[in-house]
């Protein structure tokens, strides 16, 4: 991933974990690196995981809404990229 913009690696990812099924969301912010991407990513994620109670065993779930929230607050544009 050396030498990507960050836009990229955040779209790489996304594409990775199969986030959403409607399309893809992109998050921006000039003059940020690749690494402060991921970890304001992290950051964002462990804020916007949700515990849920499944009969058999727990699971999590991912608030893409506080997710969204969470990386506008870091100065990040977020963008759903439909197919």
């Amino acid at each position: 991933m050396r030498g990507m913009k960050p836009a990229h690696v955040v779209t790489a990812i996304l594409l990775l974990a199969g986030c959403s099924s409607t399309g893809e969301w992109v998050y921006n912010k000039p003059r940020t690196s690749a690494v402060q991407v991921d970890r304001d990513l992290g950051t964002c994620r462990k804020e916007s995981t949700r515990n849920t109670a499944v009969v058999l065993a727990p699971s999590q779930r991912l608030d893409r809404d506080a997710m969204n929230r969470c990386m506008e607050r870091k100065g990040y544009t977020v963008t759903l990229e439909t197919e």
